[in-house]
């Protein structure tokens, strides 16, 4: 396998985030996902690591087509994939403005544990060569290839009525933060780079709007998309030399440094006010790993292909899924 050879003097990372699928409300992204992982195999990365939000409303069925495209493009092995949840693929998310009200309601009824699994059940062979898998709940795992060591996490928080009533809020908790020490700890000689998957964002988010009201919907994204307990994961990612964190969530393409850390988002993958498609590469050559996010039209060629209807099935969107 070519990650495992030690003759190859770089390792090429693709990270993607937040694509949304929906089958239902909205089937031109298909197109652009496919698109998007065609160009990415052509680059003949590695490596594909997906911070969560791929579905837009925990569909299973949107997984089905996710990991068909994966399938298709060569990416199904725990050697070239590494995925983690984000808090649409658990929760879903509100599709029509009226939902609003009643979406914390549905956030409540969601089996936490059964949805993570569920998750998971779609790519089982990107966990086949962890080294460590979380008994408690498949989080976190931690993989090496080569000399990388690869640390995933789910930080999508419980529900609770008064901290994460949208389910959009994040948390890693006592009993993960205690494995992902003990991995990183017993791991600390035996690697010389050090990646952390995360869906939740680190960075402060500061309202770029002049109006009243986008201030006012930017202290409510404050106060339903954050992460607790940073801090502790600060220190021991300072503690333990993380090169970088990957993660999505907050719809962004963007590097950035936070408190001696270095985080990268990819949360613009897909969701681009002006259409371009955009991938985060990373090189890890010579001792470093270097950064470069690249953008690309989607071609309009494609985009002037029929459209399916939901009313024709999952099944012909599947398929219209996997055209190239």
């Amino acid at each position: 396998m070519v990650i495992q050879n030690k003759l190859k003097l770089f390792l090429l990372i693709a990270h993607i985030s937040d694509l949304h699928l929906n089958s239902f409300y909205n089937d031109s992204i298909f197109k652009r996902v496919n698109y998007l992982l065609k160009q990415i195999s052509q680059r003949k990365v590695d490596h594909l690591i997906v911070t969560g939000d791929i579905t837009d409303n925990a569909s299973e069925k949107d997984l089905e087509i996710f990991r068909r495209m994966l399938n298709k493009y060569g990416f199904i092995s725990g050697d070239k994939l590494s995925i983690i949840p984000g808090n649409h693929d658990i929760f879903g998310g509100v599709q029509k403005a009226e939902e609003i009200f009643s979406f914390p309601e549905k956030c409540n009824a969601v089996d936490f544990n059964k949805q993570v699994s569920s998750f998971l059940s779609y790519f089982p062979e990107a966990f086949d060569n962890c080294f460590y898998l979380s008994p408690k709940n498949f989080f976190p795992f931690a993989k090496k290839i080569n000399n990388l060591l690869i640390v995933g996490l789910n930080s999508i928080a419980l529900y609770s009525k008064l901290t994460n009533p949208f389910g959009s809020n994040g948390e890693i908790d006592a009993a993960q933060f205690g494995e992902l020490f003990d991995i990183f700890n017993n791991a600390n000689n035996e690697v010389k780079h050090r990646i952390v998957l995360v869906h939740h964002h680190f960075n402060k988010l500061k309202s770029k709007s002049k109006s009243t009201f986008g201030n006012i919907w930017a202290g409510i994204e404050k106060q339903t998309m954050k992460l607790r307990g940073k801090r502790r994961l600060f220190n021991l990612f300072k503690e333990f030399k993380v090169d970088i964190v990957l993660h999505g969530h907050i719809h962004e393409s963007d590097e950035y440094s936070r408190k001696g850390v270095r985080f990268l988002n990819a949360g613009e993958t897909i969701r681009s006010n002006n259409q371009l498609l955009k991938i985060n590469y990373l090189t890890i050559v010579k001792g470093k790993i270097e950064v470069d996010i690249q953008s690309m039209s989607f071609p309009n060629k494609l985009k002037s292909e029929p459209e399916h209807n939901h009313k024709n099935g999952h099944l012909n969107l599947v398929h219209a899924a996997l055209l190239t």
